[in-house]
């Protein structure tokens, strides 16, 4: 059962748009759309929070009990491909995930979730919307993901050097006529 009380709206309808585009059209130019939206977004991951308390000493060793909540996030297993992180790219899709564990969505950064991934050995990787888009990101797109993105960078500073150690930061644009 999810939890109604969602406190920041979370919405990716441009995401949506872009994943349904690239199944219409597959091509480089809109799986990279679909990549580049995705990167900017902010998902909802559903998780059952645990109240774990425990004892704890303070500095003169007076012991008391304090919570310690713990959440474990909800996996989803595809018999062949594995398991997976569900994702959820708004409210509404987040309503689709059944399951008799009483969970609320957490928002989380595109990039929160895949540092996530990276570190759970028995995840292959996380899916957004598994109940209606389907679209997953294995460990070794995440990883594909992150190399270029700091490759990308890299290029980015290097021009950004080779043009503040040149003269002048304009552009050298020569116009010619023909009179």
């Amino acid at each position: 059962m999810a939890n109604e009380n969602q406190k920041t709206v979370i919405e990716n309808s441009a995401l949506v748009e872009a994943i349904a585009e690239m199944r219409k059209d597959f091509k480089a130019e809109t799986q990279n759309k679909v990549i580049n939206t995705a990167l900017r977004g902010t998902f909802l991951v559903p998780a059952v929070i645990n109240k774990n308390t425990q004892l704890v000493a303070d500095a003169e060793n007076h012991v008391k009990f304090e919570d310690k909540p713990q959440a474990k996030f909800l996996l989803i297993t595809h018999k062949e491909k594995g398991t997976f992180f569900p994702v959820f790219t708004d409210a509404d899709e987040l309503a689709k995930f059944k399951t008799e564990q009483n969970y609320q969505g957490f928002a989380m950064k595109f990039g929160d979730i895949a540092a996530l991934t990276e570190k759970t050995p028995n995840v292959v990787g996380f899916v957004i919307n598994p109940m209606n888009q389907n679209l997953p990101f294995t460990k070794e797109m995440l990883e594909s993901i992150k190399q270029t993105l700091i490759r990308v960078r890299k290029e980015r500073e290097e021009a950004a050097k080779a043009n503040s150690d040149g003269e002048s930061s304009a552009p050298n644009i020569t116009v010619t006529t023909n009179e």
